[in-house]
């Protein structure tokens, strides 16, 4: 029985999270691992009562997300993974020509802005949920999101 629910979760979540954690990590591999080890921790270590399956796993994945990258800059140098792979995952990712710009100028973001963006607006997480997940508060997460607005509008303006 246990079996059957972790299943369905992971068949209806998998998905958002990888997309998340790729927006992190900009690689879709490490995406994929750190997701499949999250939602093994996720699933073993939830309370009945928490509200949201995906707002835990969403925190678990991030948390996974950091942890890695601490572990690699103990270990090697960090490599600078912005070298067009960013950009090459979107298009894979998303099939729609109309919503490409909009994906190259998130990816423009800072990184904080990037992840408030992700969150709200493809994830479907409330401001207190963002603010849960990422360990900030509420008004630091809407001044984030003003921020992140305002900066999109100037790159997509530039565009045009």
């Amino acid at each position: 029985m246990r079996n059957d629910a972790f299943e369905r979760l992971f068949r209806r979540y998998f998905n958002e999270a990888k997309l998340y954690v790729t927006s992190l990590c900009r690689d879709e591999t490490l995406a994929e691992d750190i997701v499949a080890e999250s939602f093994t921790k996720a699933f073993t270590l939830i309370d009945e009562e928490k509200e949201s399956f995906k707002f835990w796993l969403f925190k678990v994945c991030r948390n996974a997300y950091f942890d890695y990258l601490r572990k690699v800059k103990r270990l090697t140098p960090v490599r600078d993974n912005m070298d067009g792979g960013e950009a090459d995952l979107a298009e894979r990712l998303i099939e729609d020509e109309e919503y490409r710009a909009l994906y190259r100028a998130i990816a423009l973001l800072k990184d904080n802005y990037r992840e408030v963006i992700q969150l709200y607006y493809f994830d479907e997480l409330s401001v207190s949920e963002i603010a849960g997940i990422t360990g900030q508060t509420v008004q630091n997460v809407k001044v984030q999101m003003y921020r992140a607005r305002t900066k999109l509008k100037e790159i997509l303006e530039g565009q045009i």
